[in-house]
C-alpha cells in the first residue's frame, strides 16, 4: 500500500502551484481536485503532465469540482440535463486518462430526506452503470465516496449499489464517514474488496477533520480491517488547509502513517 495527497489539502492555492509543494513534502501520489473547469482544458492537463512527471509524482486519481452538483446535473428526472451531464463526466473521464489516472472519485445523488433515500432507484441504477461504462471506454474506473451530505452516507444505499452495479467501484474516506454519524468499518464492510482508493485524516469530539495523528482515529485498527480484505492500493491524505498551519504538520502526518502502512 502507498501513501499519498490530495491537492484539496492546498487549497485555494493555484492547482499547478501544489505540484512542487507537494513533492517538497516527500509524496508521490496524488489525486488532483479540479477546481474550476478551465483546468480541464487540454493546455492545462499538459502543464499538470510535466510538472508531475518532473517531480516523480503519479496521479493516481482526479476530483471534480462539480462534485457538489452530480444529484442535479446526472440523477434528476430531466432527461436533457442528465444527457448534457454525461457529456460533461465523459470530457471529465477524458482528462483523467490524459493525466494517467487510474480513478474517478464520485459524490452521487444528494441526500434530502430519509424517506426519499431509496427513491426512483431504477433510474440511479441506470445512471451508474452508464458512468462505469464511460469510464471503462476511457480506460479508468468510477469509485463512489462515502459523502455525509449525500446519499453515500447509508452505508444500505451502498450495498444496493453494490448490488445492483457491480462494476462499480470505491473511495473510503474517514471524516466524511465521522460527519455522518457512523464508523468508518460500517462503509468498509461493505465496499469490501471493491474499495480502491481511501481519504485518511483524522477527528476527534470537536474537530471533524483533522491531520492524521491529531485526533483520535485508531490507525493500526484500520491498518488491521483493510488487510482482511487484502487491500493493496493507496491511501491519500486529504484535508483542509484550515487544518494545518505549517507544512512541517503535514510531514509528520505523512511519517506517521508511513510507519502503519505493510
Amino acid at each position: 500500500m502507498r501513501l499519498g495527497i490530495s491537492t484539496a489539502c492546498f487549497y485555494p492555492q493555484p492547482l499547478e502551484e501544489t505540484i512542487d509543494r507537494i513533492a517538497s513534502l516527500g509524496f508521490s501520489v496524488i489525486e488532483i481536485f479540479f477546481n474550476t473547469e478551465s483546468e480541464y482544458d487540454p493546455s492545462f492537463l499538459d502543464t499538470l503532465k510535466r510538472l508531475t512527471d518532473r517531480n516523480g509524482i503519479e496521479i493516481i486519481s482526479i476530483h471534480p469540482y462539480t462534485s457538489l452538483m452530480e444529484g442535479m446535473l446526472l440523477f434528476s428526472n430531466y432527461a436533457r440535463r442528465t444527457e448534457d451531464g454525461l457529456t460533461q463526466y465523459r470530457k471529465y473521464m477524458r482528462a483523467a486518462a490524459r493525466l494517467g489516472a487510474r480513478y474517478l472519485t464520485f459524490h452521487g445523488e444528494r441526500f434530502m430526506a430519509q424517506e426519499t433515500l431509496f427513491e426512483h432507484m431504477d433510474r440511479t441504477y441506470e445512471v451508474y452503470h452508464t458512468l462505469c461504462d464511460m469510464a471503462q471506454q476511457e480506460g479508468i474506473t468510477l469509485t463512489q465516496e462515502n459523502v455525509a451530505w449525500c446519499k453515500s452516507r447509508d452505508p444500505e444505499y451502498l450495498r444496493l449499489l453494490t448490488e445492483h452495479v457491480p462494476e462499480l467501484r470505491y473511495t473510503l474516506d474517514i471524516k466524511q464517514a465521522n460527519r455522518a454519524g457512523q464508523h468508518w468499518s460500517a462503509y468498509l464492510d461493505v465496499m469490501g474488496n471493491r474499495l480502491r482508493n481511501i481519504h485518511i485524516n483524522d477527528y476527534d469530539t470537536t474537530h471533524s477533520c483533522l491531520l492524521p495523528g491529531e485526533g483520535s482515529m485508531d490507525y493500526d485498527l484500520l491498518m488491521q480491517s483493510l488487510k482482511r480484505y487484502q487491500y493493496d492500493h493507496q491511501m491519500l491524505i486529504e484535508v483542509y488547509s484550515a487544518n494545518f498551519s505549517d507544512d512541517s504538520q503535514v510531514q509528520c502526518a505523512g511519517d506517521l502513517l508511513r510507519a502503519k502502512l505493510y
